[in-house]
């Protein structure tokens, strides 16, 4: 599924709720769902649960996907502009810029 497909698809599934819900309380509910993730990730690598983490994963990206309908904002134009296939600062792919990890 292309980004703009799924950003679609939010839109048609959940457009209603979204634009009543308006953008503070949905972005509440996208730190939210952040803090669930953060939750599974601080569990010892041996006690992960990789489901959950990919489900709260695809929850995140939800609720992205209606923030970016009610603020009308195309997602897949934005991640493009944002990053063309190669590092903004350095010009690279990959990126070769000298980051402390």
């Amino acid at each position: 599924m292309e980004i703009r497909e799924f950003q679609l698809l939010m839109k048609q599934l959940y457009g209603k709720f979204d634009s009543q819900r308006k953008v503070y309380r949905t972005a509440l509910w996208l730190g939210e769902e952040v803090g669930e993730l953060m939750a599974e990730l601080k569990k010892s690598p041996t006690t992960q649960n990789k489901d959950a983490i990919g489900e709260e994963m695809a929850d995140i990206l939800a609720w992205v996907a209606s923030l970016a309908n009610i603020l009308d904002i195309d997602l897949e134009s934005a991640i493009h502009q944002k990053y063309p296939g190669f590092c903004i600062k350095c010009g690279r792919n990959p990126c070769e810029c000298n980051n402390d990890l």
